[in-house]
C-alpha cells in the first residue's frame, strides 16, 4: 500500500457487508446498490491494499487469510463507530435503528411475541425483526442476527451472555387421557402412548433421569411429533402424554385442557440466556432490549 494511501470507509463497509452476505447479489441488496458497484468497490479496495481479499474459487465466496484479518478489524471498527453514534444520540433522541433478534421457535411463539409490543411502543424509532429457529448460533456469528435468546450454552470468548430464566419442564396430558389410562405414578406411562420430538424417546431423558428407579416407566409406545406446538395440540386432543417447557402450556393448564402429572418429579432444567457479540453489546439499543427482557417476571415463563 502506498504511504499516502488511506483505506476508504465506504469501501470497507462494502467489504464488511459482502463478507457477511456471502455473495455480491446479497450484498448489493443489503446496501441498496448495484452488483457492479459492489464489484467495482472491491476491486478498488484490493488494488489499494495490494493483496487479494476475496477467495473466488469454487461456488461460494470466501475470504483469504488477509481478508479474514481485515474483516476482524472491520468488525471492531464498525462496532466502535455504531456505539459512538448511539452515545451521541443518547441525550437527544430515543434509541433508533434496526435490531435483528433470534429466539427458539416455541419461546419466540409463546412468550416473546406476547411481550414485545410494550417495548416497541416505548421505542418507536427502533425497528425489530425476529427469526425463530433452533439454529441460532451460526446466524449470530455471521452477523445475520444481533442478539439471540437460546437455551443452549455457547461458551465462546467473543460472546457476551446475559442470564434470562430457568426453563422448567412439565409432564401433562388431557384429563380424559389421564382417566382412561389411570395415570397416578410415572410407571403408569407404559399404559398409553407418549409424545416425543424423536421416535427413540430421547426427548424424555430429562424426565426419566429424575424418576426413582422403582418408578421408572417403560416407554414402549412413542408417537413422534417434530414440533412442540403440534405436540401440545395432540395432547389436548387425547393422543398421549407429553413433556414440554412449562411456559409453553400455561394457557392450556389454566383452562384445564391439560393437567400436570407427577408434580413431585422435577425434570432437568435448562437456562435461557441472551447472547450477543461483545463488540456489539455496548450498543444502546441492545442494552435497552437486554434490560427489558431481564425485567420480565419469571412467572411469565412458568418458573
Amino acid at each position: 500500500m502506498p504511504m499516502d494511501a488511506f483505506l476508504d470507509l465506504p469501501q470497507l463497509r462494502t467489504f464488511y457487508t459482502l463478507a457477511q452476505a456471502g455473495s455480491f447479489t446479497a450484498c448489493a441488496k443489503r446496501l441498496n446498490r448495484t452488483q457492479s458497484a459492489v464489484s467495482h468497490a472491491m476491486a478498488k479496495l484490493e488494488d489499494l491494499v495490494g493483496v487479494p481479499l476475496l477467495d473466488r474459487r469454487g461456488r461460494s465466496l470466501g475470504l483469504t487469510e488477509e481478508g479474514r484479518r481485515l474483516y476482524q478489524a472491520c468488525e471492531q471498527v464498525f462496532a466502535t463507530l455504531d456505539a459512538a453514534t448511539d452515545d451521541l444520540r443518547r441525550h437527544q433522541t430515543l434509541p433508533r435503528g434496526r435490531l435483528r433478534v433470534g429466539a427458539t421457535v416455541e419461546f419466540g411463539s409463546s412468550i416473546l411475541m406476547k411481550h414485545m409490543q410494550p417495548f416497541l411502543a416505548a421505542n418507536p424509532d427502533l425497528e425489530i425483526d425476529f427469526t425463530l429457529s433452533q439454529d441460532l448460533l451460526a446466524p449470530l456469528l455471521r452477523d445475520d442476527l444481533d442478539l439471540i435468546i437460546d437455551c443452549q450454552e455457547h461458551p465462546l470468548p467473543t460472546l457476551k451472555k446475559a442470564p434470562l430464566f430457568r426453563e422448567t419442564y412439565v409432564v401433562a396430558c388431557s384429563p380424559s387421557f389421564r382417566k382412561a389410562h389411570r395415570l397416578r405414578v410415572p410407571a403408569d406411562l407404559c399404559r398409553g402412548p407418549v409424545l416425543s420430538l424423536d421416535k427413540a424417546g430421547a426427548w424424555w431423558n430429562r424426565f426419566l433421569m429424575a424418576v426413582p428407579d422403582h418408578e421408572q416407566p417403560q416407554l414402549d409406545r412413542i408417537i413422534a411429533v417434530n414440533h412442540i406446538r403440534a405436540m401440545i395440540h395432540a395432547a389436548c386432543n387425547g393422543m398421549g402424554a407429553l413433556l414440554v417447557p412449562r411456559y409453553s402450556v400455561l394457557d392450556e393448564l389454566s383452562r384445564g385442557d391439560l393437567v400436570a402429572l407427577f408434580p413431585a418429579i422435577r425434570p432437568t432444567e435448562d437456562r435461557f440466556s441472551i447472547y450477543q457479540k461483545k463488540v456489539k453489546a455496548t450498543h444502546e439499543k441492545q442494552k435497552l432490549l437486554t434490560r427489558y427482557l431481564q425485567g420480565l417476571s419469571p412467572a411469565e415463563f412458568g418458573s
